[in-house]
């Protein structure tokens, strides 16, 4: 994120936490090293016609809107139908995952991992989203400097 200038942490109510860097947007707050995504975001923020309505406008003063997680996947489909979106599914394998899992303070349910992996999973089979999904490895250091690379110049490229 350093790389595209200085944070400026806002927020758009109490609902909507996030960091300007020049034109874009980013959904959540990062702190300190430290992130709360979109996924803190308080349930309400996500209700139908919610999310919507705050992207629909704030599209228009922003050059890019970028979140990271899972809590945005139900909005993906809105987002592909109505704007340029690029959606990179960060994979990595069962080990690694549980490594990062005993890692974190909270700790995430068998059930909820295995919702996710089923979101993750008809996204990728989505025959409208396919086009607008990267899918890459996301397992070491190496892998997170090729996609961090990859997602700077898709912001870089796309003024």
């Amino acid at each position: 994120m350093k790389s595209l200038g200085e944070p400026e942490r806002i927020n758009f109510g109490t609902n909507f936490k996030c960091t300007k860097f020049s034109d874009i947007l980013v959904l959540g707050q990062y702190k300190e090293g430290a992130l709360s995504d979109a996924d803190s975001w308080k349930y309400s923020s996500i209700a139908k016609e919610v999310f919507e309505n705050f992207i629909n406008f704030k599209v228009k003063e922003y050059r890019h809107i970028i979140f990271e997680g899972d809590g945005l996947i139900s909005k993906v489909k809105f987002l592909e139908e109505n704007f340029n979106t690029t959606v990179f599914m960060l994979m990595i394998d069962p080990i690694q995952e549980q490594i990062r899992q005993d890692a974190k303070r909270k700790k995430q349910t068998a059930k909820l991992a295995k919702s996710r992996h089923t979101q993750m999973k008809k996204l990728q089979m989505h025959d409208s989203l396919k086009e607008h999904i990267k899918i890459r490895e996301n397992n070491n250091l190496e892998q997170v400097r090729i996609i961090q690379t990859e997602i700077i110049e898709l912001l870089q490229k796309n003024t």
